[in-house]
């Protein structure tokens, strides 16, 4: 039961790992607050691509706040750390609400996620040939597998970026509009999300190709378990059939037996993938659907593995209880 819990909890991690990957999409674009996403034609999306247009590319009827992403490093005693940067404008859209300290107020400030371990409030922070005071933190607000956010303002993105010229890599929207210039497209939340799970597809489906050799090797577990007591226990099934019992019988005694190892092996595995899941190098959330899902899993896992006994107790010949 241990040996099966275990690769019961290792699936329960991958499962918070694959999970993780949207939860932190579905996070930032809440705390971004915006209901659209204007970007050059040309670009992939606004998290994926830099396509910087100019300020004025939407035109002054849409109510809108420019937004510039960069991709930018942090070196601390010679260790590199990638980060996302938004350049935004302070009190709109794209400006953090900071969890500690306080939001951005103007140029030269920084609001980083807690995952930059190296970044507190009233730290330093460099990049991009700037220098930024840490005035706040916010919380759970990563892309691509763990990399941290740091909001800053547009201006300092311009400089960072395309050396202070007016331009931005995105207009945000409340209220999107029937239609954009031409030469823009705009783009839903869920179209953003989808555009930035996109580089981390291969990742996804690595996952969830080991979640299913883990369910395979756990079926395996359960099911020589089984067996090799179907073959211990065959002259028992032998006085059962002698003794009018059935095959289906026995076979409903088999898959009961499986039915608890795997519901005991799913209640230990959920202990063990909430110790196990702090423990790995990246950020991993078992969402609650997961833990609900399991023993639905393990049943189903427990009860295939018993028709490799149920098919050897199929097999034994009633005689049998007579023999020396």
């Amino acid at each position: 039961m241990l040996g099966v819990a275990l690769v019961f909890a290792m699936g329960l991690v991958m499962t918070g790992l694959a999970a993780s990957f949207s939860l932190e999409v579905d996070r930032t674009l809440a705390a971004v607050g915006a209901e659209a996403w204007v970007i050059s034609a040309t670009s992939s999306g606004p998290l994926t691509g830099f396509s910087p247009m100019p300020e004025s590319a939407i035109g002054s009827t849409q109510e809108y706040s420019p937004a510039m992403v960069l991709r930018q490093t942090v070196t601390d005693n010679g260790s590199v750390y990638d980060i996302i940067a938004i350049g935004a404008v302070p009190g709109e859209l794209g400006s953090a609400t900071a969890q500690k300290g306080r939001s951005l107020a103007g140029p030269g400030e920084a609001v980083v996620d807690d995952a930059l371990e190296i970044a507190e409030i009233g730290d330093s922070l460099m990049f991009g040939n700037q220098t930024f005071e840490v005035v706040g933190t916010v919380s759970g607000q990563r892309l691509y597998a763990g990399l941290p956010l740091v909001y800053i303002t547009l201006e300092d993105a311009q400089v960072i970026g395309v050396q202070g010229q007016p331009l931005v890599t995105a207009f945000l929207l409340e209220n999107p509009p029937a239609s954009v210039p031409e030469g823009l497209r705009m783009l839903t939340n869920s179209e953003v999300k989808a555009d930035a799970l996109r580089p981390l597809d291969a990742a996804v489906a690595s996952i969830s190709f080991m979640r299913l050799l883990l369910w395979l090797v756990a079926a395996t577990i359960i099911g020589s378990m089984l067996y090799l007591q179907a073959m211990e226990r065959t002259r028992d099934f032998a006085v059962f059939k002698a003794t009018g019992t059935s095959t289906a019988a026995i076979g409903l005694g088999l898959a009961l037996q499986a039915v608890v190892l795997s519901l005991g092996a799913a209640a230990l595995a959920a202990v063990f993938a909430v110790v196990l899941a702090p423990l790995f190098p990246m950020h991993v959330e078992i969402p609650t659907s997961a833990f609900v899902l399991l023993p639905v899993v393990t049943v189903v896992v427990g009860l295939l593995a018993s028709l490799i006994a149920l098919r050897k107790t199929a097999t034994v010949q009633p005689a049998l209880a007579f023999g020396g």
